[in-house]
């Protein structure tokens, strides 16, 4: 990207796509659920089906991340993946709706096109699912790269913030209007075929003006070699280093050569000892820089009651570092992370936690609690038609959502330059719970509707505050960076923007798989839709907590490093 000032049309092109892709998924996930309870699916395999996608994105974007970070296509190293992932997105979009029709063209009529046309609704789902939320990683990678030297990260990220904002709107409005009654809708034959053929269409028109606006340079040879080289652990002899620490132990516990060989034997001991220094230290290393650690810790607990304690400590350090060695370099690199993105991705994962919780069923809770309507009631029946109309509403509430994030996005950048990232990050999620709260306590429609409102301003500042961060981050890696495991190489060369995008972006997936496995189960104990927005307020309660601890400048990492260093000297003292 050339590091010239972007202009606010340049800005809005890059991020077309962008607002593309959440028209897509706002407009798509409209009908999935209606769509998969008439294929025959019930509610709690609708939910295994609808975390399919969101488990896939957690396990694979990260992978595409790094894969972007070191694409060395002559198109540049976003626009790839951004077009592929792309494609993929619009055929979903065809075999969600049409997947009858092509089921009848290679199968024919039956019972087995039945079961094909099921299948294919079923992937189609999946991989619109995964396709919306995979592609957004290249696309925030675009935009900091395009923004990395023009001091226009707020910008960028404020108008990306407004454009999935305007989406939303897009998106939820497209459906709210009756197209059966159109010429057009009579031509393509329905409501939701005519929905899914016009987002293919406008998905393609906003695809083309962001890679057509976007000026990438392919990715020089050398730097992709810094890229990737591993971060994590240089390589070692694994083997040389064991049999090196059990000739060592077998020289200290007595079973050493004869004495007449006592020069030789010396040399061997101190050759010995010395690589067992460094196995010691490849396995504390390894130990504490996995998430392993967590395994390790109790069983080195009861361990320590017993003899050898310092060999079978070693064994067992061993024996989970010899695993992770074999995991795939892109899995190791999703446990690499700095304090600064885990700090991040902590607060991150708890916010979305809450806004998703809140907008995945919002519309149940206000077809039930508010409206008290019964989605299991007859057709055409008193209490099916009150919960028909408070979905309805509840659509309403999601549009003026999309409002307030799209206006208030307008102003983010100013806050930020004013009250600072951690404090209009707070300000926001804090809003956002009094919001929760204020539905449990008051379920009147035009009430619950204001908050619904209100919860825009969670929903701006997550999809721009982050992301400033991470930019932030990688303009001074040497100072945010400090305590990457690899001493190998300088550490503004160890990581990627696209790989720490996705590690971003992970805390997201995961928190809708983490919705989509518990809130069924949490609804039927309590038997209650409020369980939705009471569990949304707590985790936007937990969220607060956890963005007062992530670090927006290099003075917030000053207090750690002091109690590192006393914990040091209190370790070598004793």
């Amino acid at each position: 990207m050339a590091s010239k000032s972007l202009s606010l049309v340049q800005i809005v092109l890059l991020n077309a796509v962008v607002c593309g892709i959440e028209i897509c998924a706002c407009a798509g996930f409209t009908y999935v659920p209606p769509m998969l309870l008439k294929a025959g699916y019930t509610e709690e395999n609708m939910s295994i089906i609808l975390g399919l996608g969101p488990l896939l994105a957690f396990f694979l974007v990260p992978i595409i991340g790094r894969a972007s970070d070191s694409c060395k296509s002559h198109y540049g190293r976003r626009r790839p993946f951004i077009l592929g992932i792309s494609l993929l997105l619009a055929v979903s979009l065809i075999i969600v709706p049409y997947g009858d029709v092509i089921s009848l063209w290679f199968v024919g009529p039956g019972s087995w096109s039945k079961s094909v046309t099921v299948g294919m609704l079923t992937i189609g789902v999946v991989m619109l699912d995964f396709t919306s939320q995979a592609c957004l990683t290249p696309c925030e990678a675009l935009l900091s790269d395009a923004s990395k030297d023009t001091d226009q990260h707020e910008k960028v990220f404020t108008v990306y913030s407004q454009m999935i904002s305007l989406g939303g709107f897009i998106g939820y409005l497209v459906t709210a209007l009756d197209w059966n009654s159109t010429v057009y809708g009579s031509f393509i034959g329905g409501q939701e075929k005519s929905v899914f053929s016009m987002l293919v269409v406008i998905l393609m028109l906003l695809l083309c003006a962001t890679l057509m606006v976007a000026e990438e340079a392919p990715l020089a040879t050398e730097e992709t070699n810094e890229i990737e080289e591993s971060p994590f652990l240089q390589k070692q002899n694994i083997n040389d280093l064991l049999l090196a620490h059990n000739s060592a132990n077998t020289l200290e516990s007595g079973y050493e050569s004869s004495a007449s060989d006592n020069d030789s034997s010396d040399g061997l001991m101190r050759s010995n000892t010395r690589r067992n220094k460094h196995f010691t230290k490849f396995l504390s290393k390894s130990y504490r820089t996995t998430p392993l650690r967590c395994l390790c810790y109790p069983v080195s607990c009861v361990l320590k009651r017993f003899k050898f304690v310092t060999i079978l400590q070693n064994l067992c350090r061993y024996f989970f570092s010899a695993i992770y060695d074999k995991l795939p370099e892109s899995i190791k690199n999703l446990f690499d992370v700095p304090i600064v993105l885990q700090k991040l991705a902590l607060a991150n994962f708890f916010s979305w936690t809450a806004v998703m919780g809140f907008n995945l069923f919002f519309t149940d809770f206000v077809g039930q609690a508010v409206y008290e309507g019964s989605p299991n009631a007859e057709e055409n029946s008193y209490l099916r038609m009150r919960y028909d109309e408070g979905v309805r509403m509840g659509s309403w509430g999601l549009l003026f959502h999309c409002i307030t994030s799209t206006v208030y996005a307008m102003f983010i950048e100013r806050l930020v330059e004013k009250y600072g990232s951690k404090r209009t990050y707070l300000c926001g999620m804090i809003v956002f719970t009094i919001s929760m709260l204020g539905m449990v306590m008051y379920r009147h429609v035009v009430f619950v509707s204001i908050m619904a409102a209100l919860t825009g301003f969670a929903y701006a500042t997550l999809t721009t505050i982050p992301f400033i961060l991470i930019t932030k981050y990688h303009s001074e890696k040497e100072v945010f960076f400090s305590d990457c495991s690899s001493s190998s190489k300088p550490v503004s060369q160890q990581r990627g923007m696209a790989t720490d995008m996705a590690t971003l972006d992970s805390a997201y997936f995961l928190s809708q798989v983490v919705l989509s496995a518990l809130m069924g189960y949490v609804v039927h104990v309590t038997g209650t839709v409020l369980s939705y927005i009471v569990v949304a307020g707590v985790m936007g309660l937990l969220s607060c907590f956890f963005i007062r601890q992530i670090v927006v400048c290099p003075e917030d990492l000053k207090p750690r490093t002091r109690h590192h260093r006393h914990h040091q000297n209190r370790t070598l003292h004793l």
